[in-house]
């Protein structure tokens, strides 16, 4: 199941490298690359000196009919946040900041529904509608996030807050370097195992966002409006060292697709065959 990093640039994309369509079973999408995939969840952080309403990062939601956002672009592109993030602040983050654990955040907000409150962190951090029934919970949670400075988990990326974790296990698989690629596959790079040391800069792709990150039998991709990864991993590379004991998350079984959040009543997955 290994591969060579430099012919995987190549197209068209092999599916060992591509992210799994949302209604098709994790497992099932690469039960011809891998043998595992563990859930990794993007970290909430903190950045020293700043806070989500001193330094606003991460994507501007806005509440627009599509009718008036057009207009809005039209007349002059999309408005601007009142506190903007400085240059650089990927950087900041990587640098200096302090990743904070989910299961943290439902502790000290009381949440003790695990699969409510995931659902309900990524159903604030994309923008999308919360369920009446979860309202409460959502309320406590931007409470809570206002209060303590606590940013959301950043979304269809490698976390410049995760890359530090993220190199120390890559060590512990006696990786030295591995494949950054894009969204769509179409930009790659080889990057060193030192990229991801926190003293250096946040790792990037010219133009593009940093959407997976791929060894031989391992893949680390993110999809669009993802805060969540999928680790995938051949048997042999789960050997060499547990993801759980450097990523807060979960293993996916027989039924997880990559909308790991799927609202409760959502369409039943599709088998591969």
């Amino acid at each position: 199941m290994d591969f060579d990093l430099q012919n995987d640039t190549l197209s068209p994309v092999p599916r060992r490298l591509e992210h799994p369509y949302d209604n098709v079973p994790v497992l099932d999408w690469w039960k011809y690359d891998y043998d595992h995939v563990f859930v990794v969840l993007n970290p909430f952080y903190r950045v020293p000196g700043y806070t989500p309403e001193t330094a606003s990062f991460g994507p501007m939601r806005v509440s627009m009919d599509p009718e008036t956002l057009m207009e809005q672009i039209e007349e002059g592109g999309m408005p601007e946040p009142l506190n903007p993030a400085p240059e650089g602040f990927e950087d900041l983050i990587k640098q200096t900041g302090e990743a904070v654990a989910w299961s943290d955040v439902a502790f000290a907000i009381g949440a003790t529904d695990f699969d409510r409150f995931a659902r309900t962190v990524w159903l604030q951090a994309i923008g999308g509608e919360i369920p009446e029934a979860d309202q409460d919970l959502a309320a406590r949670l931007a409470e809570y996030c206002e209060r303590t400075g606590l940013y959301h988990p950043e979304e269809d990326l490698l976390p410049a807050a995760m890359e530090p974790v993220l190199g120390r296990y890559l060590a512990a698989l006696g990786q030295t370097d591995v494949m950054l690629w894009s969204e769509w596959r179409e930009v790659s790079r080889l990057a060193p195992l030192e990229t991801f040391a926190r003293e250096n800069p946040a790792s990037g792709l010219p133009g593009e966002k940093l959407s997976a990150v791929a060894a031989p039998g391992l893949l680390l991709s993110w999809g669009y409006d993802d805060i969540a990864g999928l680790l995938a991993l051949t048997d042999a590379q789960r050997a060499r060292a547990n993801p759980a004991d450097y990523f807060e998350g979960y293993w996916a079984g027989a039924e997880t697709t990559s909308l790991v959040f799927a609202p409760e009543g959502a369409p039943p997955p599709s088998r591969r065959n």
